[in-house]
């Protein structure tokens, strides 16, 4: 149970609470297989469904009117796509590896969890765990700085991911300078500035899938600045 418990918190929106049970009864549904770089939903595709990752990876996004997209979440495997009580879909899904989507009517997932009562249990704990990020998010947003907020995206990354390598904590995870960007609801450029900053105090260093951090107490001790300063010269990166 605590375990599940800790599931439900997650760093970066990528999958939330797996519903692993979901699997035995794709046959219910209807099943579909996209290559990579395929859509899988359109905005203004009509919907109804419970849309349920039987393997491979989606980025979950929606677009404003004035044609920007942004990214809500990833759904890897065993990940749902709540579109149950959608009529017309707002979001925009692409597989970003190859991947297969079962979908279930309303009629199939009464069917499953009048049979199975787990899986029932498992899909209000997705929600919760997407309830408890965003709840999170709009707090973060609010409160710090939006230099501060990538500090403490990567601080967080480090205390759940974090694996001891030699004298660094090792990230192993594919976030690029854009996601980063998307998650924490900061400019590319901002990002950008605030990693090269953090390379120079030798504080932190992001690599193409990996994040090496130097000095954890030092990352520990930004979380709680107002902003992140330019040592060099004082100016503060916004």
């Amino acid at each position: 149970m605590k375990e599940d418990l800790e599931k439900l918190n997650v760093v970066v929106p990528d999958t939330f609470f797996p519903i692993e049970k979901l699997a035995k009864y794709t046959h219910l549904g209807s099943v579909k297989t996209y290559p990579k770089g395929s859509t899988v939903v359109f905005p203004g595709d009509k919907m109804l469904t419970l849309g349920y990752v039987i393997y491979g990876r989606l980025r979950i996004s929606t677009f404003f009117e004035d044609e920007r997209e942004k990214l809500l979440y990833f759904a890897g495997q065993h990940c749902i796509l709540a579109l149950l009580f959608t009529e017309l879909s707002e979001i925009y899904a692409v597989a970003t590896e190859d991947s297969r989507v079962c979908f279930f009517s309303e009629r199939q997932i009464r069917q499953i969890f009048r049979a199975d009562d787990d899986v029932a249990i498992d899909v209000l704990k997705s929600y919760q765990s997407k309830i408890n990020y965003y709840i999170k998010q709009v707090t973060e947003m609010d409160y710090f700085n939006p230099t501060v907020r990538v500090v403490r995206l990567l601080y967080k990354l480090c205390l759940t991911s974090g694996i001891e390598v030699d004298d660094c904590i090792e990230i192993n995870i594919d976030l690029s300078m854009k996601d980063i960007s998307e998650i924490t609801g900061t400019h590319y450029v901002t990002v950008s500035k605030v990693l090269g900053w953090l390379r120079r105090q030798n504080i932190l260093e992001k690599k193409k899938n990996k994040i090496i951090i130097r000095n954890l107490a030092k990352l520990n001790i930004l979380t709680h600045e107002t902003h992140i300063l330019e040592a060099t010269n004082e100016k503060i990166i916004k």
